[in-house]
């Protein structure tokens, strides 16, 4: 009972992997051992459903040991080297099975397969001619040893088994195409013509042969021959996109550009052509930069009616984003970019494509709210969590910023040609953010290790300074960092100040006013934390006159709710 059970599950089992036969177990054995015999072939046939292929193949690789006769075991182990890309062993397990059971088309059919993939072409013509000879009246094997033959350049034999079939069958549109073929690869232009037309003869509502006949009359440089093809097949079948896309490559190829846009206009505006059509011929007329800068606009133009008319359409999107990024239209890439990569998620450079996109246009908020969204799929990509960093920084979730910025550093680190440039910005902004948390120590040390990767950096050496300074801190060490950042840019308003607020941090009052002067001189006047900065050194020194009118500067430009009197008092308390 047990064994009948198990015989009839495994053929529901065989059904579903495509297998025609049961296991086999060894004559010899005894019926408890067949009996686990064919159940280890069934268990390793169910793993292989299931995924579990290496306890598949150990399970079947039993099998074919305990019986090395065994055509079904081989065949299965052919399956699973297969799926793991293993084709070297796939193909010596098929090649077992297909010598073992000869009478098996469907082991025939694998070995051929894997022949091919390992371009063993001879060897799966044998195989193949030998499945015609046991199944004579098949078409598709007969076919399918045509196009064998003709991938090996034997033409003759090609043609011989084309013939065959038209033996019994006659002249098909199938034996047409596929005589077409036959000449087409041997250059036999007049008996492809002659194919062709014998073809419309025979099956005039069959508008793929006028297709066929323009395309061959173009390759030959017979233009007018070719457009009045183009013109009958699209005159019977004007939704035709193939067609379509065919006769405006083919205006293109000859140079009649402004017939091809017309024409393109023409489909764009066929609602029954497939948007994916539409894209698919901007890119490749696009694809000639020529072209693509003689018609910008109409090309620009259609376009955008691809997006209005297609707004849901991903490919469309992608077009669009890069025709809008081409453009330096970034607001309405965003857009097209959020949507891209709400659909398609998995795909690194559209991310970043996002990410750059949000930074130029300082979006902070949805540019960290992409990232996190980026490393959901990408968790160890630096630029992704640098990304994630800056924003935090910006919208001064600090803690955040610390975390991502890390992160950055580390993965950057693991690159086989790290960015610099990233990196020396996720240090600037991890000691900025250090130093926000009061954590000075690691904010110095981060500042350090940015100077030692970029030593002459301006920027580097003015925020180290400023915070330096702020804190009343090294000022040595601050001084010595500003004068070599003003050194580089002199006419800095912003280092200028730096280096006034280090002296006034040193008890330099004089020379800081003269400094912070020197700031004012070069576009420092309307920037309101300088003017604020010289009204305190002004009110320090004692120069009250010089200091209210700098005073009642710094309000109005820092739109403060005190008087000047309120503001001076404020600082000579401090």
């Amino acid at each position: 009972m047990y064994h009948s059970n198990l015989i009839c599950c495994f053929a529901v089992l065989c059904s579903l992997c495509g297998i025609p036969c049961l296991a086999t177990p060894p004559d010899h054995y005894d019926e408890q051992q067949k009996l686990d015999y064919v159940h280890d072939f069934i268990e390793g046939n169910k793993l292989k459903l299931i995924g579990d292929l290496p306890n598949a193949a150990n399970l079947l690789t039993r099998c074919t040991e305990v019986n090395p006769n065994d055509a079904a075991a081989f065949f299965a182990l052919s399956d699973i080297y297969m799926a793991v890309e293993n084709n070297v062993e796939a193909l010596k397990n098929a090649r077992r099975a297909a010598q073992l059971d000869k009478g098996n088309i469907w082991y025939k059919l694998r070995l051929s397969e894997l022949y091919i993939a390992s371009n063993y072409a001879d060897s799966a013509i044998s195989v193949y001619r030998d499945m015609t000879e046991m199944n004579p009246d098949n078409i598709d094997l007969r076919m399918d040893l045509s196009d064998l033959y003709l991938a090996v350049n034997q033409y003759r034999k090609a043609l011989k088994e084309i013939k065959k079939i038209e033996q019994t069958y006659g002249f098909t549109k199938e034996t047409a195409i596929a005589r077409y073929k036959i000449y087409a690869q041997k250059d036999a232009s007049r008996k492809m013509e002659k194919t062709l037309r014998k073809s419309i003869d025979r099956f005039p509502d069959e508008l793929r042969f006028y297709g066929l006949l323009a395309e061959m009359y173009s390759s030959m440089g017979k233009q007018k021959e070719a457009q009045e093809n183009y013109r009958k097949l699209l005159d019977e079948d004007p939704n035709n996109a193939l067609g379509l896309i065919s006769m405006i490559e083919f205006y293109k190829g000859y140079g009649n550009d402004e017939k091809a846009l017309s024409e393109m206009k023409r489909m764009y505006n066929n609602k029954l052509i497939h948007p994916d059509l539409k894209v698919e011929l901007y890119l490749s007329l696009t694809a000639d930069s020529l072209f693509a800068k003689k018609y910008v606009l109409p090309l620009d133009s259609m376009v955008e009616q691809l997006r209005e008319n297609y707004p849901n359409n991903f490919r469309v999107r992608m077009v669009n984003a890069d025709r809008n990024l081409k453009r330096h239209r970034l607001e309405a890439a965003r857009e097209d970019l959020l949507f891209i990569t709400g659909k398609v998620a998995t795909n690194e450079i559209l991310w970043e494509q996002l990410l750059y996109v949000l930074h130029l246009l300082q979006d902070n908020q949805t540019l960290f709210d992409s990232s996190e969204k980026a490393l959901e799929y990408f968790g160890n990509h630096y630029l992704f969590n640098f990304f994630r960093g800056l924003s935090a920084s910006l919208l001064k979730k600090t803690d955040e910023a610390i975390l991502s910025l890390n992160k950055a550093i580390e993965y950057l680190k693991k690159e086989k040609e790290p960015d610099k440039a990233v990196e020396l910005q996720a240090l600037v902004f991890l000691g900025e953010a250090y130093n926000e948390q009061k954590q000075y120590s690691q904010s110095d040390e981060v500042f350090d290790r940015a100077l030692a990767l970029a030593p002459n950096h301006p920027l580097v050496l003015n925020n180290y300074s400023y915070y330096l300074s702020l804190r009343g801190e090294k000022l040595d060490k601050a001084e010595q960092y500003i004068k070599k950042c003003i050194a580089i840019e002199p006419n800095s308003s912003t280092y200028l100040d730096t280096y006034a607020w280090v002296l006034y941090k040193m008890g330099r009052i004089e020379e800081a006013i003269i400094m912070i002067e020197k700031a004012m001189q070069h576009g420092g006047q309307d920037n309101p934390e300088i003017v604020d900065h010289l009204c305190e050194l002004l009110v320090v020194s004692g120069r009250m006159d010089e200091a209210a009118e700098t005073c009642r500067q710094a309000v109005e430009l820092n739109h403060e709710e005190k008087t000047v009197e309120q503001k001076i008092e404020s600082i000579q308390k401090q």
